[in-house]
C-alpha cells in the first residue's frame, strides 16, 4: 500500500522541497564563506583589490598563523537569530497561514543580501548576517512543517536540497568573486544572489501544490480556522506517559502550552543526538579548521585562506551527499545516536592537530573533512526521515519543527565555543 502511494507522487511538489531546502539555507552558507571579507569591513577596502583571495602559499611556517578574529563571530550573528526563531515558532506558528511565513522568509533572505552587500562597517555587515539567520531558522520550522502535509519523501528532497545550498553557496561566492572568474566584488555578488529570494518566492506560489489541510487564511480568520481543522483541547493527561510519541492520540493545531512540552521532553532522544553532532562539527568548522594550515610543500602550493576555503567546500559536498542518500541507506536509532560519537571524536582529533600539527599535508585534511560532512549531512536527514516516518501525524508538524531547534542549538554553543579556543590555541608555543 505504501509503495502504490508512493508511485503517485507528484514530482514538481519533490522538487519544490528540493529547491526550498537549496534557497533557504543558500544565505546562511554565503554568510558563512564571505566571513572574512564581512571582518575587513571596517578597512572600507575591497578584499578582491587587497588580493586577499589569490593570496599565495607560505614556503615556510615557523610559527602559528592566526587571524586577529574567530570566524565564530560571524557564525554566532548567523546562528543566534535563528536559534530565536526556532525556539518561538513551534508555540505559535500554526496560527500563522503558509503563505505569510514564506513571503516574510524571502524578504528577509533578500534583505540580509542587501545590507551585507551595502556595508560599510562590520557591526551593519553583521546585522545583515543576523537578517540571514532569522530568515533560515524561520523557513526551517516553517518546510519542515510543511513536510508534514506531504509525503514523507519530502523530508528527503529538503534534505538534498539543504546539503546543495552549501555546496552552491561556497562555489557560488568563491567563483563570483575570484579574479581569474567572474572577479567581480562582494557587493557585486551579494546583489547577483538576490535572484535566489526571487525563485524562492516563484517556487512557493507557483510550482507548489498546496493542499487542503494547509492553512489559506488571513490573521483575523486564524482562531476560526484552528478550529474547524479539528482542533481540541484535549487534556494533557491523554498523552502517554511514555517516551514514546508514536501513540500520542491529539490534534496538533490546539495543544495546550503543557501538552507541547509533554510532546518536547519525548523527542529528546533525536535532539541530544543532533544537537552534539553539529556541536562537534562546527567547533572544528569556525574554531579549528582555519588553524590547520600547510606551507607550500605539505599544501600543494594552496595558501592558508584557499585551504580554508576547500576545507568548507569540501565539507559542504559531504554534508550534500549524505543529505542525499536517504533513499538508499536509512539508518537506525543505534546508528544515529553513534553519530555524535563519531563526530566528537573527528573533533578531539582537530583540536591535536590545531596544538600539536602532526598531520602530514592538505589532502588529508580534506578527506577527513569530507567524512566529517558525511556524518553531520547523515545525522540531519537521518533524525528527521525517521520523525517523519514514526511519529504519530497527528504531532509531526510539531515534532518536526521543534527537533530543528537542537542543531541551532549545538551551532551556537560551538560558536560561543570556538572563539576562547581558538584564542587559546593562538597563544601557545608551535610545535611541529
Amino acid at each position: 500500500m505504501t509503495v502504490a502511494k508512493s508511485k503517485n507522487i507528484p514530482y514538481r511538489n519533490l522538487f519544490s522541497f528540493w529547491i526550498f531546502g537549496l534557497c533557504n539555507n543558500f544565505a546562511y552558507s554565503v554568510m558563512l564563506s564571505a566571513a572574512q571579507d564581512i571582518l575587513n569591513k571596517h578597512k572600507g577596502e575591497d578584499p578582491i583589490e587587497d588580493n586577499v583571495t589569490d593570496a599565495t602559499c607560505v614556503v615556510e611556517i615557523t610559527t602559528r598563523i592566526c587571524s586577529p578574529t574567530s570566524t565564530g563571530v560571524v557564525l554566532l550573528c548567523n546562528i543566534i537569530p535563528g536559534l530565536c526563531v526556532k525556539m518561538f515558532c513551534p508555540f505559535v506558528m500554526h496560527r500563522i497561514p503558509y503563505w505569510v511565513r514564506h513571503t516574510t522568509v524571502c524578504v528577509a533572505q533578500a534583505s540580509s543580501l542587501i545590507v551585507t552587500a551595502f556595508a560599510d562597517s562590520v557591526p551593519v555587515a553583521l546585522g545583515g548576517v543576523c537578517l540571514a539567520s532569522f530568515s533560515s531558522g524561520l523557513g526551517e520550522t516553517t518546510y519542515l512543517g510543511l513536510a508534514g502535509h506531504y509525503s514523507k519523501h519530502t523530508i528527503a528532497t529538503w534534505s538534498s536540497g539543504t546539503g546543495m545550498a552549501g555546496v552552491v553557496g561556497a562555489f557560488s561566492y568563491a567563483g563570483l568573486t575570484d579574479r581569474h572568474l567572474l572577479a567581480l566584488s562582494p557587493t557585486e555578488a551579494m546583489l547577483v544572489m538576490l535572484v535566489v529570494p526571487a525563485l524562492f518566492m516563484f517556487t512557493f506560489y507557483f510550482l507548489l501544490e498546496h493542499t487542503d489541510t494547509m492553512k489559506k487564511i488571513s490573521f483575523s480568520q486564524a482562531k476560526k480556522s484552528s478550529d474547524s481543522e479539528k482542533a481540541t483541547s484535549q487534556s494533557a493527561e491523554k498523552l502517554p506517559k511514555s517516551p514514546s510519541i508514536a501513540s500520542v492520540d491529539s490534534v496538533e493545531m490546539e495543544k495546550s502550552l503543557a501538552q507541547r512540552l509533554t510532546i518536547v521532553k519525548s523527542l529528546l532522544r533525536y535532539m541530544i543526538p543532533l544537537f552534539l553532532t553539529y556541536f562537534a562539527e562546527y567547533l572544528i568548522n569556525q574554531g579549528l579548521l582555519e588553524l590547520t594550515v600547510f606551507d607550500c610543500a605539505h599544501g600543494y602550493g594552496t595558501s592558508p585562506a584557499s585551504q580554508y576555503r576547500w576545507y568548507q567546500v569540501l565539507y559542504q559536498v559531504g554534508v550534500f551527499v549524505s543529505r542525499s542518500s536517504i533513499n538508499c541507506i536509512q539508518l537506525n536509532m543505534l546508528f544515529i545516536a553513534l553519530m555524535p560519537v563519531f563526530q566528537l571524536v573527528n573533533t578531539v582529533f582537530f583540536l591535536l592537530n590545531a596544538i600539536y600539527a602532526f598531520l602530514p599535508n592538505f589532502g588529508v585534511v580534506c578527506a577527513i573533512v569530507l567524512y566529517e560532512g558525511l556524518i553531520g549531512g547523515g545525522s540531519y536527514v537521518n533524525t528527521f526521515h525517521h520523525i517523519h516516518k514514526k511519529v504519530d501525524p497527528s504531532i509531526r508538524e510539531f515534532a518536526l519543527s521543534t527537533v530543528s531547534l537542537a542543531d541551532s542549538i549545538g551551532i551556537m554553543l560551538a560558536a560561543f565555543v570556538s572563539i576562547p579556543v581558538h584564542n587559546a590555541i593562538c597563544e601557545m608555543q608551535w610545535y611541529r
